[in-house]
């Protein structure tokens, strides 16, 4: 029988946690990440057009995906301040930078954009808007000849299959003292340990690692990184998105039904502030080359 080691903390201390959408998950008994293993063969075919529009029945991703993410234009913008009073410089590069969304706010505040989006399909939309996106899975591949004041990495980080690696390309294209920010889901939130399995945010094959702040830790110190901040944050929601979510989750097609209905109505302008507490905001320094 294989040997599983974490791939965080590479504890041989691993328990079979359980099944969903036919992959298994296990858990790490020393730092509490939950990961699924094997990891899928390829990623690329997820994030296709329906990923970001969805116009069919898949219970992955948007119903639309600058809409879904225009109520959270007001935290995003939070954000860039508080990242504009970190840093001098003003270079952004956003990682899984999908249609360029939260690059069009930063480039009003007057940075310098730039970002990497494995979708051939959103990156050819950001483009469009004006910023440069490269498309790739792995940022070794790039030609970046400058170094960045502030990466960021918006509900991505649970996707990356190789997190320790890729965080390490990440610092390579960071300025000394720069700045990474990062959000992402919580596995040990209250609101997911009382679903337990049945936690929302149990989606693989799109979500590979489920995080918590002791792992977060971990991951950060082995890249280069120093916490400076941590903060369990609340979203706001357009009502098509929370029911392509409640679709995503139970799979009851009323929910994509009603989804499609919220999609195409004066209901789309309607955004609900949520905060389950099962989402972490990190904002880290760089400390060293790795």
């Amino acid at each position: 029988m294989e040997k599983i080691i974490c791939p965080i903390c590479h504890s041989d201390k691993i328990k079979l946690f359980g099944k969903k959408n036919n992959y298994k998950l296990y858990r790490c008994s020393d730092c509490i990440l939950v990961f699924v293993y094997p990891k899928p063969e390829s990623l690329d075919k997820i994030y296709d057009k329906d990923y970001f529009k969805n116009e069919g029945n898949k219970r992955h991703g948007y119903a639309d995906y600058d809409q879904d993410k225009e109520p959270m234009k007001d935290v995003f913008i939070l954000y860039l301040k508080k990242l504009e009073k970190l840093v001098t410089g003003r270079n952004i590069f956003d990682i899984g930078a999908a249609t360029g969304y939260f690059l069009d706010l930063a480039k009003k505040r007057n940075w310098q954009t730039m970002g990497v989006e494995i979708s051939s399909y959103a990156a050819a939309k950001a483009i469009q808007k004006g910023h440069k996106v490269f498309t790739a899975s792995q940022l070794d591949d790039l030609e970046i000849d400058i170094s960045f004041d502030v990466v960021t990495m918006w509900d991505v980080l649970e996707h990356v299959p190789e997190p320790i690696a890729y965080l390490r390309q990440v610092n390579k294209i960071m300025k000394s003292g720069s700045v990474l920010a990062i959000n992402t889901i919580d596995k040990n939130s209250w609101w997911a340990k009382a679903w337990g399995l049945h936690w929302q945010m149990f989606l693989p094959p799109e979500h590979l690692y489920y995080y918590a702040s002791k792992n977060l830790d971990i991951l950060l110190k082995q890249t280069g990184f120093e916490i400076l901040e941590v903060k369990k944050i609340g979203k706001k929601f357009s009502l098509a998105y929370i029911f392509k979510i409640l679709y995503s989750w139970q799979g009851l097609k009323i929910y994509q039904k009603l989804s499609d209905y919220f999609d195409k109505s004066f209901w789309r302008h309607i955004a609900m502030p949520i905060n389950l507490r099962d989402n972490i905001f990190i904002i880290a320094k760089k400390n060293k080359d790795v």
